[in-house]
C-alpha cells in the first residue's frame, strides 16, 4: 500500500499509475460516474502498490468520477488521462519526465 505522497516518490524511482476500472462508468446528465482505484506498478511489471488514504486508515482510495480521477492524474504530472470505462479494464500512465513506448501519430513538418 502507498499514500499520494509516497506515490510520487514511486514515480520519480520509474513507476508506473495504473488506473483500474471497479465499476463501469455512466453518464449521468453532463457527467461520468463509475469507481476507479491506482495503483503504483514497477517498471517490470514484478511490483504493485495500493493506493489508500493514509497510512493510519489504510482504506482505499476511490475515485468517483471522471473528473476527479483526470485531476489527480494531472496532479501527479500526467499529461494525457486515459480512463477504462468497462469494470476490470486497466490503462497505464508514464511518470512525469518519463516517455511510455514510442508513440506513432502525426508528425509536424516545415516546408521550407
Amino acid at each position: 500500500m502507498v499514500t499520494e505522497d509516497g506515490l510520487r516518490s514511486l514515480l520519480a524511482e520509474g513507476y508506473l499509475i495504473e488506473v483500474v476500472c471497479k465499476e463501469g462508468a455512466e453518464k449521468r446528465h453532463n457527467s461520468w460516474y463509475g469507481a476507479w482505484v491506482i495503483r503504483a506498478v514497477a517498471p517490470d511489471g514484478g511490483d504493485d502498490k495500493m493506493l489508500v488514504t493514509s497510512r493510519s486508515v489504510l482504506k482505499q482510495r476511490d475515485f468517483k468520477t471522471i473528473v476527479g480521477l483526470v485531476s489527480f492524474l494531472v496532479d501527479m504530472g500526467c499529461t494525457t488521462a486515459s480512463i477504462p470505462l468497462v469494470e476490470g479494464a486497466r490503462e497505464r500512465h508514464a511518470a512525469p519526465g518519463r516517455t511510455s513506448e514510442p508513440r506513432t501519430g502525426p508528425v509536424l513538418v516545415k516546408d521550407n
